[in-house]
């Protein structure tokens, strides 16, 4: 799966939620749309189902969308320890969805969300 099919199957979330939104709120609604996607592939290997399709499609464009969202001058180290996270959640979901073995899909829903729940708070803060 390329980058672009990704994004684009990624679009076909609720629209109207993220029309409106601040840029805070649209990483805040990424965050959690990756979690859900992750545990529908967590649900999958579980029961044993074939995974793909959208919610694989919908992870991988959420990690690249986060990516694509750092801002290394401002967030500086920061920044780069949460492109490191990125980019080895995605390299684990990679290798799931290759496979269709677990590797470290827990530890990358632990992680996300951490991210989820600190992120929220920041947004509950402002």
């Amino acid at each position: 799966m390329n980058v672009q099919s990704a994004l684009n199957a990624y679009k076909e979330t609720n629209l109207t939620e993220v029309e409106d939104a601040s840029p805070h709120k649209l990483i805040e609604l990424t965050f959690k749309d990756l979690k859900k996607n992750l545990l529908i592939i967590r649900q999958k290997l579980n029961d044993n189902v074939k995974i793909g399709g959208l919610e694989s499609a919908k992870a991988v464009a959420a990690f690249e969308i986060l990516k694509s969202s750092l801002n290394f001058e401002t967030g500086g180290e920061i920044a780069k320890n949460l492109e490191q996270i990125y980019n080895y959640s995605l390299n684990q979901l990679h290798l799931i969805l290759k496979d269709e073995k677990e590797y470290e899909l827990d530890t990358v829903i632990s992680i996300i969300g951490s991210l989820v729940d600190a992120w929220s708070s920041i947004s509950v803060n402002n």
